[in-house]
């Protein structure tokens, strides 16, 4: 039987029982997103889409080079498919930029940013960049991006993911002007005192749109929570600080530079003590703090990292060596010793990363006479002060900006490519502060009597000596070395063996109780769980001590 659709069908044609033409519109309203105007007109059998570029904040007080981020959602196409010709106007960059979408067949559920099919590369002319974009079948709604976004939620996402590890923790280090929080996040491993390790910060967000930093705090967190050899071995011995998003607000309104007040952050570093933005306040603060004579563990790392037009590769400002650098009358660059650490860090994260290996170092003054960058802050304020310098060597500190173009081969780069960079970026910290070749050596400070074992490196990690500690008078023990973690009785005892007993030496003890044993570990050790047992003198049970976990890459 034929259907009612198709008998009227039959009779009237398409004018009762035909869907109606698609109503394509643009809209700006999601967080992140951030367009001037935009429009969506019928041509012939395509929709002509113009996307206008505002300022940030929509403040027309802000320099051209600031109309560098946009983002809109499409919604109301044809699930048989829609032609899209695309003009994004009065654009602040020039660099030809492979945009990014995410669909949805239902308008609810979108799926991963990617880029954009290679058929639509723009071109342009003037301030203009057009390309054309043809959307899948099923596809009824979209949304574009000159760049792949990152938001808030993604940075909530990063922080409820870390802090499911005993390795991780967030404060809060004060609240933006619109009154989101500004956290950090603090990798490290809790068993090992802070005196033994080394500092590194890292910021990334100041300028909100610039995405690749975000994906490279992604991987680089991934990695140092990852639990590999190198991981470990890191957190035993540094402990890291994270910013993940220095100004949320920015990023919250679709912004490419500036924060809620249409303040370039990065230029507030020129007088940092004086500035009233509550974003630079708060880092201010905390590197003050973790820069202090009385700091158990200084800074020694500073990283700022940003994203970058102009350039095809990612890429460092190396800031030049100035022998007579002086505050007052030559304020060009840095002191030389800083120079040479800031070459030493960039030959290691290149030979950490090939895709950072690509690109050209670039030279600064460090913005003199201004000197508007967070590492002038640093650089000014304690690598030349004398007081400071009499108890700790200078910090390394310096800017890496990604880029928007290629990854390691020709093909477009991706939110992957920087995390990969992310974890190179672990790899070449070791490197740089010496962690490899090297030792850590963390306790689980459990034991069961009066037994206590200790172990430190010989310099170069070429032996681990170890200390043995029990009763004056206990005349034997055993030093047990395996690789695993347990739990086996020992006999006549309510103490545990908690690791294999893969070798077992035994120890005569001195008259006090105590003794030494020098273990070479084999080429290519990497970790060794130890533990030591004693017979007391007086007959009584047998005694564990603590276990010890012993790290090394050598």
């Amino acid at each position: 039987m034929r259907t009612v659709g198709r008998v009227l069908g039959a009779v009237f044609g398409c004018a009762l029982t035909c869907a109606a033409p698609a109503q394509v519109s643009v809209y700006q309203n999601q967080p992140g997103m951030r367009l001037q105007s935009s429009s969506a007109v019928r041509s012939g059998s395509a929709w002509a889409i113009t996307l206008q570029m505002g300022n940030d904040n929509g403040n027309a007080s802000l320099p051209t080079s600031f109309r560098r981020h946009w983002a809109c959602g499409i919604r109301g196409l044809a699930p048989s498919g829609e032609r899209l010709d695309v003009a994004v106007t009065n654009a602040g960059y020039t660099d030809i930029i492979l945009p990014v979408w995410s669909l949805s067949t239902d308008g609810v559920t979108f799926g991963p940013w990617t880029r954009v099919p290679t058929t639509a590369t723009p071109t342009r002319s003037g301030t203009t960049h057009r390309f054309t974009l043809q959307t899948p079948p099923g596809v009824v709604e979209l949304r574009l991006a000159k760049y792949f976004p990152y938001l808030v939620q993604d940075k909530d996402a990063l922080l409820s993911l870390a802090t499911a590890s005993p390795s991780a923790s967030v404060q809060t280090l004060g609240a933006s002007r619109q009154g989101r929080s500004i956290e950090l996040l603090t990798l490290t491993d809790p068993g090992v005192p802070l005196a033994q390790k080394q500092r590194i910060w890292i910021h990334s967000g100041i300028h909100p749109a610039e995405t690749t930093s975000y994906f490279v705090v992604e991987g680089l967190v991934e990695e140092l929570l990852s639990g590999s050899a190198l991981a470990r071995m890191m957190l035993a011995r540094t402990v890291i600080d994270v910013v993940p998003m220095a100004n949320p607000d920015g990023v919250m309104l679709g912004n490419y530079r500036t924060n809620a007040g249409s303040v370039n952050l990065e230029n507030e570093w020129t007088a940092p003590y004086d500035s009233a933005e509550p974003e630079i306040i708060a880092l201010r603060t905390a590197i003050e703090q973790r820069m202090a004579l009385t700091s158990p563990a200084t800074i020694e790392v500073l990283l700022n990292l940003h994203g970058s037009h102009g350039l095809t590769w990612p890429f460092h400002f190396e800031h030049t060596a100035n022998p007579s650098f002086n505050l007052t009358s030559s304020r060009s660059g840095v002191i030389p010793e800083v120079n040479a650490l800031e070459r030493a860090w960039i030959q290691a994260f290149r030979g950490a990363s090939p895709f950072v290996a690509r690109g050209t170092t670039q030279s600064s003054s460090a913005g003199a006479p201004t000197r508007p960058f967070v590492e002038s802050m640093v650089h000014d304020r304690y690598a030349i002060d004398t007081a400071w310098r009499q108890l700790h060597a200078p910090a390394m500190a310096i800017t890496f900006e990604g880029t928007y173009g290629p990854g390691p081969t020709s093909a477009w780069n991706t939110p992957a490519d920087w995390r990969q960079v992310g974890r190179e970026m672990v790899a070449a910290l070791a490197d740089h502060l010496g962690v490899v070749p090297g030792g850590a050596v963390r306790s689980d400070l459990r034991y069961c009597g009066y037994t206590l074992l200790e172990a430190g490196f010989a310099p170069g990690a070429s032996r681990v000596d170890f200390d043995l500690t029990a009763a004056p008078g206990d005349p034997l023990a055993a030093l047990v070395l395996g690789v695993m973690t347990t739990a086996i009785p020992l006999p006549a005892s309510v103490c545990a063996l908690r690791t294999d007993p893969l070798i077992a030496v035994g120890v005569a003890l001195g008259a006090g109780g105590t003794a030494r044993v020098s273990v070479t570990p084999p080429l290519g050790f990497v970790e060794l769980r130890a533990q030591s047992v004693v017979q007391p003198a007086n007959g009584t049970s047998i005694r564990s001590s603590n276990t010890l976990d012993v790290l090394t890459l050598r």
